[in-house]
């Protein structure tokens, strides 16, 4: 039986009672949704900068002019976009695995790189962003996602409609969509059925 499998059946015979359970009772559902929340960000922030400031880099890049450098000078005003997703997608970061995913990434001692460990925020994704702009709702915002999609999946299949290797692309707009390559519009058609 596969960790999936198995962990349909903890959701069918053991109701949720409390939210402590969505953790610590079902590792593989945590694996899932922080798998999802890594590959799949709400999407980039911007700041700007309170004062002139220096930003150092982890590693050297090369400029436009094909200089070197390992910091970038920021002026006071200057608007910064952090994308989440790059660095939660990042090889350098997340190892050569980086875009696949992977929710056994999350149960493993050793399933998190060590790159990956420097990175700060929720169990070091910049999903919720971190210090004192991190999200205050993300723990709600988590435990929210974890009951909806336990409700889903021990109550029902989800099959692409055109079988599984239906190719599947984001269309980029205010947030990123699915689409089913070569469809007009977003969304992705699904067939989904009661379960048992």
């Amino acid at each position: 039986m596969s960790k999936r499998d198995s962990e349909r059946n903890c959701l069918r015979l053991a109701p949720i009672r409390h939210i402590v359970q969505l953790k610590a009772d079902l590792p593989y559902l945590d694996g899932v949704v922080h798998e999802i929340l890594r590959l799949h960000p709400p999407g980039a922030r911007d700041h700007s900068s309170f004062a002139d400031d220096v930003i150092p880099l982890s590693e050297p890049v090369r400029t436009e002019s094909g200089k070197t450098t390992d910091s970038i000078s920021v002026a006071k005003g200057t608007l910064i976009m952090i994308s989440g997703a790059a660095i939660n997608r990042s090889s350098a970061i997340w190892g050569p695995d980086a875009k696949e995913s992977k929710p056994d990434r999350w149960l493993a001692e050793d399933g998190i790189s060590g790159k990956a460990k420097e990175v700060q925020g929720h169990r070091h994704l910049l999903t919720f962003v971190d210090g004192p702009r991190t999200c205050l709702g993300k723990d709600f915002a988590i435990a929210e996602f974890k009951t909806v999609l336990s409700v889903l999946v021990k109550n029902f299949m989800f099959e692409m409609r055109d079988g599984p290797d239906t190719p599947v692309e984001l269309v980029r707009g205010i947030l990123p969509r699915p689409r089913v390559v070569g469809e007009d519009g977003i969304g992705v058609p699904l067939r989904v059925r009661r379960f048992g």
